[in-house]
């Protein structure tokens, strides 16, 4: 694939996501934002502080293999398999989320509440905004690099992806969680 495209493509689906979720929640109300839609099912605010700690991971994580990929003068670059298995599974289909999977405790933030990790709506928010924009800026650092030569790790130890595979899972990742926000406030 064209690596120049592929971050376009994503920088254009960071930028999206970013604004679509100024837009659609970042002026609720806390009350909406708390309201879960079933006692076990997170709210608004708990599905964007969950993307908050996925986001965090990566960014560093990427941000750390983009410094150590060598400079790349070509235009090519290829998903992994299981890039792209992680990418199309995460990704919605047709505005659905098809791949359903557990979350981890340490990234669940119903869990975190029990240990009294406590969300403020406008911390969540802001972080949100600020990951998502750091997360563009990696893209624009990555277009000199080779996204192949690096691995990033994963919350899964054993499994590594490669820097563009990381990237696109990352948003893919985001995107689907947004819209899990965005169900959440349609049942309301």
């Amino acid at each position: 694939m064209i690596q120049s495209e592929y971050l376009s493509d994503l920088r254009h689906k960071a930028r999206e996501i970013r604004n679509d979720a100024q837009k659609s929640f970042y002026f609720l109300e806390a009350e909406e934002l708390r309201r879960r839609p079933a006692p076990n099912k997170w709210s608004i605010i708990e599905v964007f502080a969950h993307i908050n700690i996925v986001q965090a991971f990566y960014i560093k994580n990427i941000s750390r293999a983009l410094d150590k990929a060598p400079d790349y003068e070509g235009d090519e670059t290829k998903l992994s398999w299981l890039g792209k298995k992680f990418i199309n599974g995460m990704t919605p289909q047709d505005g659905i989320i098809k791949w359903k999977m557990k979350t981890f405790k340490k990234v669940d933030p119903i869990a975190r509440a029990k240990k009294g990790i406590t969300l403020n709506e406008n911390i969540v928010f802001k972080d949100f905004i600020n990951d998502i924009e750091e997360l563009e800026e990696l893209i624009i650092k990555a277009y000199d690099k080779d996204l192949t030569a690096v691995k990033v790790p994963t919350f899964v130890p054993i499994l590594k992806l490669n820097i563009a595979d990381a990237l696109g899972f990352c948003l893919a990742h985001t995107e689907r969680h947004v819209l899990q926000a965005r169900n959440i406030l349609g049942e309301d």
